[in-house]
């Protein structure tokens, strides 16, 4: 039994994708963050008005590893301005000094926030549970060298723009 409760309505899981590189019908590729070339890869996949966030390891000792979140597909634009408030100083409207996380934001029906981790950034997903057997909020952790020497959050950015644009 977990001893976090969920704030929020959960909402009903999404299948697996097992293999990235054979997505299942409906499911659409919209770009791959290629993090060590052969072995570690995000992949942004389209499912209807989803983004399934794949966290993909290659060549492990236990074969292919896939871990998927899933958030609404307008967090392709909303995380950047999301994570760019959360960054604000309090002088500048930004939260308390000392905050590790924002307030969660109803992002197309699913509540949604940044944090701070250690190593960068993490958006948490309220709304949907990483665990059948107990609640534990789907998270994506980022680190601040993924976003801004990586090229992560500029990718994030292009792919924001074209959510903006209805291009998705």
């Amino acid at each position: 039994m977990s001893l976090l409760q969920p704030k929020y309505p959960l909402k009903d899981p999404l299948p697996k994708i097992e293999d990235p590189d054979h997505l299942p019908e409906g499911a659409r590729l919209l770009a791959i963050f290629e993090e060590q070339p052969d072995k570690y890869y995000y992949y942004f996949v389209q499912r209807g008005d989803k983004l399934l966030f794949l966290d993909v390891r290659k060549n492990t000792p236990l074969g292919l590893l896939v871990h998927q979140k899933v958030f609404p597909l307008r967090v392709l634009s909303w995380f950047p301005k999301a994570l760019e408030a959360f960054r604000k100083p309090p002088a500048e409207g930004g939260l308390h000094a000392g905050a590790m996380m924002a307030p969660a934001e109803d992002v197309d029906g699913e509540m949604l926030a940044v944090g701070s981790t250690t190593s960068g950034y993490d958006i948490t997903n309220f709304s949907r549970s990483s665990s059948p057997e107990h609640y534990d909020p789907e998270r994506v952790s980022l680190t601040w060298e993924q976003l801004y020497e990586m090229g992560l959050l500029e990718l994030w950015k292009s792919l924001g723009e074209k959510y903006e644009k209805g291009e998705l």
